[in-house]
């Protein structure tokens, strides 16, 4: 059927149709009935430069209107786009509010799409003819997630999200979590889980993370059950164990290690046989509480080294991170399977204690860490590859990322918020777990210590002094408190192995100090250690 006898076949039922029902066909079709209707009347209005064919006359064949195109817009960014210049447009009309309009002076549309989807336009040609098009306007892929509440009656429900900090006098221990788009669009419940803790008597910071099987149905509880368990049997162990208790007097290397197996290895069985009991309990299978688990413990020694101990089964990522070095360690190695997504979880297997002791990774360094775990949900975006977890420089970057909401007046609230970060395909729960030193702690939050080698000219003039004078005062203060960090460090008996940096920060100004170990600080005139 050609379009005369459409337009026939459409002018017939129009005809014959009563009121009622040519009011519902305008209600559910007003955007075509508004297009054909302009249409119309532009026709109508140019009637005169259009030469009606009869079929007694001759006529010359009309010109074609040309084709005019616009560029794809992206729904809430910036669109400027100037339309191909072999065609004079005198104006251009959108059938539908959508954010963009045509900008007669300098003859292109432009604006912030609003929607998207395909959007109905008209061209209004300075020769007075009218063409008809479309503009395509891609969706904001973040507006095409839902976030449904969880539902709080669903068996083993949780919060969505969650956060926490411990402040001790050796630092900050912060971790939050936060639900998946994943989940958040079905209205599931996150699957990750976090726990962590600090004994005093000990000095030991305990740390525990989890992220529950997306296939076992309720992985959400048996993260939690793991992470509660393994938290409480450490804290168990330290307070019932003298051996346990007395780890910091402790200096050699092997002494050390076999302490930190002794608690993670029990950590770890707690956190299975907690599963088995609550499946038991509960009549469901232990498999349906399904979750990868990642451990770490760190503490000063009594001769001022710190030791760190982790243990890690499944993806996500378990780290050391020096800033001063810099240099960082993995405690662990990502456990990955044939496809993609797969790992491997916690079972009675890997809880034999060959297998389990394997997986316990140990460290001792002069300098108090920065220590990092997290699930697949940050590890993923932020690293992409396995290969990119031992490259520091990644971790650099994620912890400039991370000073942001670390200096926030809630830190934890504010870390939880930054987890819901946007990344391309990555839409998994996130939970991230840190321990910060108090030296890099009070650095975040407290820069107004530290100096920095420049000062500003307002503050030279406002003193009275010359700018070059200030700017030499400046630099002796800074120089002294970098001398004075390297006594406190010689002071407390630790020895460097090589060079080490600081930053030091004064009005947002950051400036990289080298040290050098202690023996060599001080020289006398033929350059001999004094």
């Amino acid at each position: 059927m050609n379009a005369l006898d459409q337009l026939q076949q459409a002018k017939s039922w129009l005809g014959q149709a009563d009121e009622k029902t040519i009011d519902a066909f305008a209600g559910q079709h007003t955007a075509l009935v508004h297009l054909f209707a302009e249409t119309l009347l532009n026709f109508r209005r140019g009637i005169e430069n259009v030469k009606i064919i009869m079929p007694t006359e001759r006529t010359t064949v009309q010109n074609r209107v040309p084709s005019i195109q616009l560029e794809n817009a992206k729904q809430d960014e910036p669109y400027f786009c100037k339309p191909n210049n072999d065609v004079l447009i005198k104006e251009i009309r959108f059938l539908q509010t959508c954010g963009l309009s045509w900008n007669a002076d300098q003859k292109v549309v432009e604006g912030t799409p609003t929607i998207s989807g395909e959007v109905q336009l008209s061209f209004l040609l300075e020769e007075g003819a009218t063409a008809l098009g479309t503009l395509w306007i891609n969706p904001n892929p973040k507006k095409l997630w839902n976030n449904i509440s969880s539902d709080q009656n669903d068996r083993f429900w949780k919060v969505d999200s969650a956060s926490d900090e411990i402040s001790t006098k050796f630092g900050k221990l912060l971790a939050a979590r936060m639900r998946g788009r994943s989940h958040a669009h079905k209205g599931t419940c996150c699957d990750d889980d976090f726990a962590m803790t600090f004994h005093e008597k000990s000095g030991v910071h305990f740390i525990a993370v989890a992220d529950g099987a997306g296939s076992a149905e309720f992985s959400r509880f048996g993260s939690k059950l793991a992470v509660e368990a393994a938290k409480e049997k450490v804290l168990e162990q330290l307070e019932q164990n003298e051996k346990y208790q007395a780890i910091a007097a402790v200096s050699e290397m092997e002494k050390l290690k076999g302490i930190a197996n002794g608690l993670l290895f029990q950590a770890v069985q707690a956190a299975f046989f907690a599963q088995e009991r609550q499946a038991e309990k509960e009549q469901i299978p232990v498999k349906s509480l399904s979750c990868t688990l990642l451990l770490a413990l760190t503490l000063p020694l009594e001769n001022n080294q710190w030791f760190t101990a982790g243990y890690w089964i499944g993806d996500g990522a378990v780290a050391i991170l020096d800033l001063g070095f810099p240099k960082v360690k993995l405690l662990g190695e990502v456990d990955t399977g044939s496809y993609s997504g797969e790992t491997l979880f916690l079972n009675r297997a890997e809880i034999e204690p060959k297998k389990l002791i394997s997986r316990i990774y140990t460290d001792l360094q002069d300098y108090a860490p920065i220590l990092m775990l997290m699930t697949d949900g940050v590890s993923d975006p932020k690293f992409k590859t396995d290969a990119k977890l031992q490259s520091i420089a990644a971790w650099q970057d994620l912890w400039s990322e991370l000073k942001s909401p670390l200096q926030a007046e809630n830190p934890a609230k504010t870390l939880e918020q930054w987890l819901d970060f946007w990344s391309k395909g990555e839409h998994d729960d996130r939970t991230l777990a840190m321990f910060i030193p108090k030296s890099e702690w009070d650095g975040l939050v407290n820069q107004q210590q530290s100096l920095t080698v420049c000062e500003t000219n307002e503050r030279g003039l406002l003193a009275n002094e010359p700018i070059d004078s200030v700017q030499k005062n400046t630099e002796e203060k800074v120089l002294e408190n970098g001398e004075r960090e390297a006594q406190d460090t010689a002071k407390n008996g630790i020895e460097d192995k090589g060079e080490r940096t600081i930053n030091v920060t004064h009005n947002n100004i950051t400036t990289t100090i080298t040290l050098s170990k202690a023996s060599d600080r001080v020289l006398d005139n033929q350059g001999v250690n004094q």
